[in-house]
Formats: structure tokens, sequence, C-alpha cells
């Protein structure tokens, strides 16, 4: 019996994960003409974490997370969580020793740099986020010195289509500086929907913050991080769920953050002396 499921799950897979060449074909040109679109995003934050108001601590967190460039002046959306732990974090609670806590996280941004295809380093900044999408725009700094005859190569956000249940699809992505960052091609398909209270794809794919395409070559969103409901992490890990927000939601956002200026990084208060006992009374 056992081997028998075994054997019958193989071949599902092996089904599942068949691409026939015409979609193979395009994927490849996507890769060719787009892939450039996807760069390495190199993040400095600092993060602020206090169980039930108690206790804060501070640490500088420097991460990579992957992006993909939607105007060519630069202007870059990620999936929020990927850059920002403290919007999957904050609010969750966790089982400890005493029992459920509830965390209080923030998170600061630093600093932003954009790798591009290349390896180049851009200066840039983070200019939106949305929480309720869980997406985040950065925006290169196109008069710093390292930006000058750099030129962004874009995916339309408005060369678009809606998806349905079992559409092949294509996602871009790239690989870390481990595998020298190239571009990384998967064929998939679309395994379920959810329409409630706001669209989204569930794609099998393994990046996030990358372009997802549909088998006509049209766009089909961007993925990012959901996260379970109700708060709260199951063997103190979080449930995050990679989904694909459609494009034109994005485009909507994205015409605000081409716009936008950089978001301020918050001025740190003086610390005041407490009076000594003898100068109280």
């Amino acid at each position: 019996m056992i081997r028998n499921l075994t054997l019958a799950l193989a071949a599902t897979t092996a089904l599942a994960s068949a691409s026939s060449p015409e979609l193979r074909e395009t994927a490849k040109n996507l890769s060719s003409t787009r892939g450039e679109a996807v760069v390495w995003l190199s993040v400095l934050a600092k993060i602020s974490m206090s169980v039930e108001g108690k206790n804060a601590q501070e640490k500088e967190d420097k991460s990579e997370a992957t992006g993909t460039v939607v105007d060519a002046s630069g202007l870059i959306v990620t999936a929020l969580g990927g850059i920002d732990k403290s919007s999957m974090m904050d609010g969750q609670t966790v089982n400890m020793g005493q029992g459920p806590v509830k965390l209080k996280v923030t998170s600061e941004v630093k600093e932003v740099k954009v790798i591009t295809a290349d390896g180049s380093e851009v200066p840039a900044d983070l200019v939106l986020k949305d929480e309720d999408l869980g997406l985040a725009f950065i925006k290169v700094r196109s008069d710093s010195e390292e930006a000058k005859g750099i030129e962004f190569k874009a995916v339309d956000l408005a060369d678009s289509a809606k998806g349905e249940l079992l559409d092949e699809c294509i996602s871009l992505g790239r690989t870390d500086e481990g595998l020298n960052r190239e571009a990384s091609l998967l064929t998939t398909e679309i395994t379920s929907m959810t329409t409630k209270p706001r669209t989204f794809y569930r794609v099998p794919t393994d990046s996030v913050g990358c372009p997802i395409f549909l088998a006509n070559g049209k766009l089909l969103g961007i993925s990012v991080l959901r996260q379970a409901k109700g708060g709260a992490a199951r063997g103190g890990q979080l449930q995050l769920t990679p989904v694909i927000l459609p494009a034109a939601d994005i485009a909507k956002i994205a015409a605000q953050a081409k716009e936008a200026k950089p978001v301020e990084a918050k001025k740190e208060e003086p610390k005041t002396e407490e009076p000594k006992e003898s100068e109280s009374k």
C-alpha cells in the first residue's frame, strides 16, 4: 500500500511539473527580455522587539530580498515581509514558558542598496509601504554616482491579465550571491485562488518579490507573503504563505509610489537622566 502510494505521488508530481515545449520557449523569452527586472535588495534595519510591552531589545539586522523593477526610473516593488520583519511579527502571539504572550515589534529601515544583475550596488530609499497588501516600494537614488549609466529594465504592470485555476505560469527569479545571482526560471500553475476580501493566486514558486507570468506572456502578478489569520505562531514559527498579488492591484499603488518621497527615519529622542535622590528632595 505504502509503495503504491509513493509511486502515485511521484507520478502526480511529475505530471504537475511537466511543461510543454511552447511554455518553455515562452519562459526562455521572458527570461531574456524581462530577467534583468529582477534584482536583489540589501537592507539594513534597526529592529526593536518587546514582549507584552516589556524588556525591549534593539538590534541592527542586515538582510537581502528579491524585488521587481516596475518603472525604468528605478522604482522597485518587493514583498514587505522580505525587508521588514516587524510587518510579519508585530502583534503575533507566541507560546513561552509563562504561557501565550504577544510580541511588539517595530522596524526602521536605515539603508537600502539595489544589487543589479551585473552585481552593481546602487543606493536607494524605501518610499512606500502597504501593510494590507504586503508590499514595499524602493526607489533608486537616480542622482547618485553609482546610478550613472545604469539603465533599469522594467516589468510593465499594465501588460497583465487575470488567471484561472490550473493556468500554466512562469516564475522569474534570481539566485543568491552563493550562486552568482544568476537568473532563474520555474514553470508551474495556479493551484488555488482566494477572492475575498481580495484576490490572491496560489502558485508554487521559490521566489518572493518576483514576477509571475501566464503562458501567453502576460503578467499575472508579484509574489508576496501572507501570514496566518489570528496572529498566532504555531510551534514558535510564523505561518507565512507566498501568494501572488494581481498586477492590477499593484499598479494602483505603484502610481503613488512613483511620486512618493523617501520614508524618513525616526529621530531618536535624547535620553534624559533621572534626578538623583538628593537632588529630587
